[in-house]
């Protein structure tokens, strides 16, 4: 395993408590959660390590491709990072990197057999989706 670098380590620091994300999953979900989101939280969090590709993201929520799978985790995370109070770091363009709100990845985030980028759940939200029992 190779040494993590600076801004793999910083975004994996804990952004909110197992509490806060509760909190925002059911303000979320009272604001009519769609089920392809919380399919894709459940897949996600019943994964070994919280880890998932966007094709799996798509399998799980029966979307047709990855890039739907992407679009829809990215505005998943963008509802919950409002009711978090959470701004991500944001991309060389300026844009924000919502998924960061729900994931992170490391330097070893490859999945094996295909190659494909893995999100990884953040610890604190995998927590809460099973104190809730929603996963």
């Amino acid at each position: 395993m190779k040494p993590q670098n600076a801004e793999t380590t910083a975004l994996q620091a804990p952004i909110a408590t197992v509490e806060d994300f509760r909190n925002a999953l059911l303000k979320v979900r009272d604001s009519n959660l769609p089920d392809s989101h919380l399919a894709m939280l459940r897949a996600q969090c019943r994964e070994p390590g919280g880890l998932i590709t966007a094709t799996q993201l798509s399998v799980a929520a029966e979307y047709q491709n990855f890039n739907a799978a992407n679009l829809q985790y990215g505005t998943l995370a963008m509802n919950i990072a409002v009711q978090l109070g959470f701004e991500p770091q944001k991309r060389a363009d300026g844009t924000p990197r919502w998924w960061t709100t729900l994931s992170y990845c490391n330097d070893d985030s490859s999945d094996p057999a295909t190659g494909h980028f893995q999100f990884v759940m953040r610890p604190e939200l995998v927590a809460a989706l099973k104190e809730m029992r929603w996963a």
